[in-house]
């Protein structure tokens, strides 16, 4: 049985076939967060795939582990997980990468994290020095006196995060506009988008390079501003959120560049998708369908590698090769 051959060509499939189709589908537009939430799935399910065929190729490791696990025969196990390929040369191989894989992409996280809580802390720092709060609606924004318009947000925990809005904004905005911007923001905080994006950036960085996920960061970027977009829609309009956002774009700028701000990802686009009104009954199935795939992705790369494993548990009290099956 090739299980490894399995899980190799599911990698892919994962990671090129399904980054290609999730890039092009067109019903992410509708329902960004159930989008968002395939892609996590899709990442996590092909890391975990690699993980366990790299695990698997480490023939040795593989192999003591089911016999612990499952009271296996060792030879059994053997015959079961063997590869056409297989060679002493190629397990330890495949240790090594694994140990590489795991080192790489942990330094990564580590540089990454490090750097967004940098960038995060500088920009509060700034935001509480020069930015007082506002009045009235505004108690609990930040306004910062700057003619440039600008709206964003800086991530943190509850009393350390932030919506910084500028005084170009405010006079450029209805009450209504600024409200629905202020909205916008918020669910930035409250998703946790900063997160994800920074997830999305590392694994993207780490396996990018081979062609597996490489729309994977872009992706949720875009995706993350249509779900904020859709959550301040909810509460204030969608066209008074448009209109907002189109009136933020006409006077570019410069403030809070490198945090999620009103005027990320692809405004062209969210606008668009803004006017174009509300999604038909048939996408509210959306959710309900894409976590059972969800569901159904994740579980395939821990059931093709442990089915073979169960088919023969509890065989290592039989003599070698035996079958537990055949009649005495």
């Amino acid at each position: 049985m090739l299980v490894i051959d399995t899980l190799l060509l599911y990698a892919a499939l994962l990671g090129v076939a399904g980054n290609r189709a999730l890039t092009r589908a067109a019903w992410v537009v509708h329902s960004p967060r159930t989008a968002l939430r395939l892609w996590h799935t899709c990442a996590v399910a092909f890391l975990a795939t690699v993980t366990c065929a790299l695990v698997l190729t480490a023939h040795d490791l593989w192999e003591h582990a089911v016999v612990w696990l499952f009271n296996a025969d060792k030879h059994q196990v053997h015959d079961l997980y063997s590869s056409p390929w297989y060679a002493d040369e190629i397990a330890t191989g495949a240790a090594v990468v694994l140990l590489a894989a795991v080192s790489t992409v942990t330094v990564l996280a580590v540089r990454r994290l490090r750097s967004s809580r940098h960038e995060r802390d500088r920009h509060r720092l700034v935001a509480d020095a020069l930015a007082p709060y506002g009045t009235g609606p505004l108690r609990r924004v930040r306004i910062l006196e700057d003619p440039v318009p600008a709206a964003f947000c800086i991530p943190g925990s509850r009393h350390d995060a932030r919506v910084v809005l500028t005084r170009g904004a405010l006079s450029l905005l209805t009450p209504e506009q600024v409200s629905a911007t202020i909205a916008h923001e918020q669910a930035h905080l409250r998703f946790r988008h900063h997160r994800v994006i920074v997830l999305a950036e590392v694994v993207t960085a780490a396996v990018g390079w081979s062609g597996a996920l490489r729309d994977y960061a872009e992706q949720t970027r875009r995706l993350a501003e249509m779900a904020a977009d859709d959550h301040a829609a909810d509460a204030h309009g969608q066209r008074t959120l448009a209109a907002a956002l189109l009136e933020m774009c006409t006077a570019p700028g410069h403030v809070g560049d490198g945090l999620p701000a009103m005027t990320g990802a692809d405004p062209a686009e969210r606008i668009r998708r803004l006017i174009a009104g509300r999604r038909s009954s048939a996408d509210r199935a959306l959710p309900l369908l894409a976590g059972g795939a969800a569901a159904a992705l994740l579980m395939v790369p821990t059931t093709v590698s442990l089915a073979p494993a169960a088919t023969i548990a509890d065989t290592a009290h039989c003599p070698p090769r035996c079958d537990p099956s055949a009649e005495k």
